[in-house]
């Protein structure tokens, strides 16, 4: 833990992406009750995860990282989900002869950024959408769904979200038995790209913390950057401790993932490198977004193409997906219907294509 940090010191950093709460009073009582409540995860788990994902930046297994765009309060469908993640991770170990680390996108995930002028839905956590002025209770539903959610968990399958909501994740910090201080709202958490800021209260606030953290890593992120925030979020050079998420876009990562790579590689720094085909393929299509899978299996690819020319293990996937049949993303065996509270997610046949392509790459490097 570096000199100086507490689980409030984002405070006098500048803090992107935040509801502004009309009731300052409210805020700090929903913060005091969040503060006094049961950890979501445990710090073992925490400490087994980050263990497993050194295995994974060795070389050693592959993660499967994966679940809903957003989390709404409805009942998750943890069987159909945990289903999901046999039926990829079997694709993976099968083709790839690699365990895979299980990582879903629950018990957390309900908190999502905006850039678009008039996007005010900013996730269950902060605000419906019938009622669009940000209210704090909602945080002590989050926090109470969550808990109920990660109880129910397989014991292979880890928790994990973007921890954009600064005062719900600093009222969730716990100390393990040593008195270090741990994220207890999921096992993994990651910062995303519109708040990676390396002087920043996303990263000041997980920068403190023991779990391991992701940083999703868009087109613009430049060789300097991200130097920079691993000298902020692995100074320890932490097996496991850091993964970076490439969200580049299936035309942008021939140009701008190998030059990160170079640049952590000639420091000696050996994180944890993930593709996320899913964000940089994201198109405007009227009022919802298009993904389509071609796109993301190029990217997919790509990515393993890259990684290998550089002499780096390619590490996995992070996908947005659903156990339901629908006809979010565009290409392959489609469904119908969309449920997403957001983004479009992979159905569970298009969900296999990727992973089965993603695989198949892999697998033709190591005959070759």
């Amino acid at each position: 833990m570096r000199a100086g940090w507490h689980p409030a010191s984002w405070r006098s950093a500048e803090a992107a992406q935040q509801p502004v709460y009309a009731d300052a009073a409210a805020l700090a009582a929903v913060e005091a009750e969040l503060a006094r409540a049961a950890p979501i995860v445990d710090q073992a788990s925490v400490a087994d995860l980050k263990r497993r994902l050194g295995e994974v930046a060795a070389g050693r297994a592959l993660l499967l990282q994966g679940g809903d765009c957003a989390e709404t309060f409805a009942d998750p469908d943890i069987a159909g989900l945990t289903a999901l993640f046999d039926r990829l991770a079997e694709l993976l170990a099968t083709s790839a002869a690699q365990p895979v680390v299980r990582v879903a996108r629950i018990a957390g995930q309900f908190a999502k950024p905006r850039t678009i002028e008039g996007e005010v839905w900013r996730g269950e956590i902060v605000n419906s959408r019938d009622r669009l002025a940000p209210d704090p209770s909602r945080m002590l539903r989050a926090q109470g769904h969550a808990a109920e959610t990660a109880k129910r968990l397989p014991p292979e399958l880890f928790a994990s979200h973007e921890a954009l909501l600064l005062p719900y994740e600093e009222a969730l910090v716990r100390t393990d038995a040593t008195g270090r201080p741990y994220g207890a709202s999921g096992h993994f958490l990651w910062i995303g790209e519109r708040t990676r800021d390396p002087v920043g209260a996303h990263v000041e606030l997980l920068s403190g913390l023991a779990n391991p953290i992701g940083v999703k890593l868009g087109p613009a992120a430049t060789p300097a950057e991200l130097l920079r925030l691993a000298d902020r979020l692995d100074p320890q050079r932490e097996p496991g401790r850091l993964t970076l998420i490439v969200r580049h876009g299936a035309g942008e990562i021939g140009r701008a993932l190998p030059p990160l790579m170079r640049a952590l590689r000639a420091e000696g720094r050996t994180p944890l490198w993930v593709s996320d085909p899913m964000h940089g393929n994201t198109l405007r299509g009227g009022p919802r977004k298009v993904r389509r899978l071609d796109d993301m299996i190029a990217e997919a690819e790509r990515f393993v193409a890259i990684a290998r020319a550089e002499g780096i293990w390619p590490g996995g996937l992070h996908l947005e997906l659903t156990p339901e049949n629908v006809a979010e993303c565009s290409g392959g065996r489609e469904g119908q219907g969309w449920t997403s509270a957001c983004d479009p997610r992979l159905n569970p046949d298009q969900a296999a294509a990727l992973v089965g392509t993603f695989a198949a790459a892999l697998s033709r490097r190591e005959a070759a």
